[in-house]
């Protein structure tokens, strides 16, 4: 079972390890698309567009697992406040 995440609780998810993310979003450099927590796992997965992001493992139950890139997209394997979340970001120009 799936549950649609919204704005505010994409953002809650990955606080932990965005560094100014709400800096960020306030001046455009990131912006969601879509999220989902899949309720059985207990993973997220989160959308975004950005032309600048910065994900730093901070806290003990935050990490940076695998990052793969192709031109104009990375996705970035990472647990943030102990939740597992794949965020896929298209690069902006």
């Amino acid at each position: 079972m799936s549950k649609q995440l919204n704005e505010s609780e994409a953002w809650a998810v990955i606080k932990p390890v965005c560094r100014e993310l709400y800096d960020l979003a306030s001046a455009g450099h990131i912006q969601f698309v879509s999220g989902i927590f899949n309720e059985e796992n207990g993973t997220c997965t989160i959308n975004l567009k950005c032309n600048r992001i910065h994900l730093a493992s901070r806290g003990f139950r935050d990490s940076i697992g695998d990052i793969e890139y192709e031109p104009g997209k990375i996705r970035v394997g990472l647990r943030a406040n102990g939740v597992p979340v794949n965020l896929f970001a298209e690069l902006l120009v």
